[in-house]
């Protein structure tokens, strides 16, 4: 499948096919498939399923509907999940109460979702301070009327920053967008501001009010419009449709008004000053300490929440606005986004593999000048640890440095070269800037220390001439061979993700068919791709009915991104519990890409699949 697929637009199709959000009671999924319980069978349209575009295969048992995609399963299963809401858990016990970490995970991925469509208005932002910082080197004065309009354009970002925090808010909240603005536009209007401005408190409706400007605030209107949405589906319920159309607005802008200036604006307020506060004194009492605790945050457990950075965005846009530049949240990224491009462009320049420089090339131009480091994170540090730690160092260094001098950012935006003088600032602080230019420095010097004198594997990329051999894969196991099909599971049976071969195993080791690197690990254990050096993508795909697996069966003794050779062992099945569970414990070896070869066939004496280019 070469086309890009829209996982949206499937996931609705899916989830329609299979007779509705209503129809599922459990949604889950393993390394290569969708599995779905529904409460009636008779709504799933299996045809209709078979025929999305994406879809390898349906098979439907009892309640029971497996859909087969292949590797898109874990974009296809968030936009799944996103589409149907979370409808179950794979577990026996049922669904399982969020842990504490989970809860903050889940609110950080909530603040990145909300503040994720800001970010081109605040990059742009920080260009326009950028530009005026250069005219104003080249002689236009402060006071020119285009220098004025351009340095108004940029601040308008940040003084109605709650307008557009309000209208994402209502969109990841499911409310009303137009009078979420409405709600933010009031706090900035300037007969508010300028009775807010003599402080102290007032009263609206009787009820005693703080008064505070909001121009800037962001988590006050989140908590405002998160609040909002509930008395939106509150008055749904409530008020008979004949009067809903023009009541419904009327009471919930009256009801969250008096709830903002009482109760969630003041709150999202104290939470935003204790914040700051904390920050002031981890800056006052270890300088240094701060940025480099946050990359040793985002290094380890971040990853596991990806996006949460965006959800930190709050601190410098009150800082910028409070004090006049921000040292923690852009010098972070100012460490963790050039850093990616240094080490990247130091990949591009030792390796010799043409697919690696391919990728290494555009992603240091993307990290060093746009200041976007996924193509570096994603595409080279996640495949390499030993490259991730690479960086991890260089980051961490760095940041040390920047929290000893004291490095300050004037605007948002100064994580790329193009905006480095965003660490000069209007009133040209040119000590400052000098320190941003001696981090980048260290990065620079630094990365390709780490990567040039580290040995790193890059086995994983393979380049478009090495794909042009044949290509052996070999028995996982010994046992008897079974043909493709003949294998008892229709998706295999059918060569649906690929040719394939089982063996009903006699032994428990399983080994890797074929040399590279591994690719993915299923939290089952059940499912171990590996991508070969030579081109061939393999999956050995241990039993046959993976739901009933407990996890315990299977000792895997290799993660992602380790090396592998032919023949070497990396997993233990315990086929005695598999007996007991009455699981079938085929182990099935496929050639993932098989369409890549012009043929394939299996020596039944061997037992191994031959691919030829």
């Amino acid at each position: 499948m070469g086309k890009q697929l829209d996982y949206d637009s499937m996931a609705s199709k899916i989830v329609a096919a299979l007779g509705g959000k209503g129809n599922l009671s459990n949604v889950n999924h393993c390394a290569t498939r969708l599995r779905v319980v529904v409460k009636d069978t008779s709504k799933v349209d299996q045809k209709a399923l078979s025929k999305i575009d994406g879809v390898l295969g349906v098979e439907v048992r009892d309640e029971n509907v497996q859909v087969i995609v292949g590797q898109i399963i874990e974009d296809l299963f968030i936009s799944v999940n996103k589409i149907a809401g979370q409808v179950g858990d794979a577990t026996a016990e049922g669904e399982k109460k969020k842990t504490v970490v989970q809860h903050f995970a889940s609110f950080l991925m909530m603040m990145a979702g909300v503040m994720s469509p800001v970010i081109p208005a605040l990059i742009a932002a920080g260009f326009i301070t950028c530009l005026l910082l250069l005219l104003n080197l080249f002689g236009l004065p402060k006071d020119n009327s285009t220098y004025v309009i351009l340095n108004n354009l940029a601040q308008t970002v940040f003084y109605f920053l709650p307008v557009y925090v309000a209208y994402t808010s209502a969109k990841k909240f499911d409310t009303e967008p137009v009078l979420a603005m409405v709600l933010a536009c009031w706090l900035l209007y300037p007969d508010w501001v300028s009775m807010a401005s003599s402080g102290g408190y007032t009263s609206y409706f009787g009820i005693p009010t703080l008064l505070t400007t909001y121009n800037g605030a962001v988590l006050q209107i989140i908590l405002s419009v998160w609040v909002m949405s509930w008395i939106d589906r509150w008055l749904k319920k409530v008020l008979p449709i004949s009067v809903r159309h023009f009541m419904k607005p009327f009471l919930l802008l009256i009801i969250i008004s008096i709830i903002t200036l009482t109760a969630t604006g003041p709150l999202g307020g104290l939470i935003t000053n204790y914040i700051a506060a904390f920050i002031n004194a981890v800056r006052s009492t270890v300088p240094w300490l701060t940025v480099p605790a946050i990359i040793l945050f985002s290094m380890t457990l971040g990853v596991f929440v990806p996006g949460f950075h965006l959800a930190l965005i709050p601190i410098a846009t009150t800082s910028l606005a409070t004090v006049g530049y921000d040292d923690v949240i852009n010098i972070w990224f100012f460490c963790c986004t050039i850093t990616p491009g240094f080490i990247a462009l130091a990949c591009a320049l030792k390796t010799k593999k043409k697919a690696l420089k391919d990728i290494a090339f555009p992603a240091a131009l993307s990290a060093l000048f746009g200041g976007i480091s996924e193509p570096t994170t994603y595409g080279i540090s996640y495949k390499m640890p030993k490259i991730y730690l690479c960086g991890a160092i260089t980051s961490l260094i760095t940041s040390v440095y920047c929290g000893i001098v004291g490095l300050k950012c004037y605007g948002f935006g100064g994580y790329s070269l193009t905006n480095i003088l965003l660490y000069m600032g209007s009133n040209r602080d040119m000590a400052n800037f000098t320190k941003a230019l001696i981090g980048v420095a260290i990065m620079a010097v630094l990365s390709f220390a780490t990567v040039w004198f580290t040995k790193w594997d890059d086995s994983a990329y393979v380049d478009e001439e090495e794909t042009k051999g044949d290509v052996e894969v070999a028995s996982p196991v010994s046992g008897t061979m079974i043909e493709q099909s003949q294998i008892a599971d229709p998706a295999f049976a059918n060569g649906t993700l690929g040719s394939c071969f089982g063996v009903k195993p006699s032994a428990d080791d399983i080994s890797a068919p074929i040399s590279g690197t591994i690719n993915s690990v299923d939290p089952t254990k059940h499912a171990i791709t590996i991508a070969g050096s030579t081109g061939a993508n393999v999956m050995i795909h241990i039993g046959l009915d993976s739901t009933k697996l407990a996890g315990d069966e299977i000792d895997v003794i290799v993660k992602a991104g380790d090396a592998v050779k032919q023949g070497q062992k990396i997993a233990e099945i315990n086929r005695e519990m598999f007996a007991a569970k009455g699981i079938d414990d085929t182990v099935v070896t496929i050639l993932l890409n098989s369409k890549d070869y012009a043929k394939v066939t299996l020596n039944k004496e061997k037992a191994e699949l031959l691919g030829v280019a």
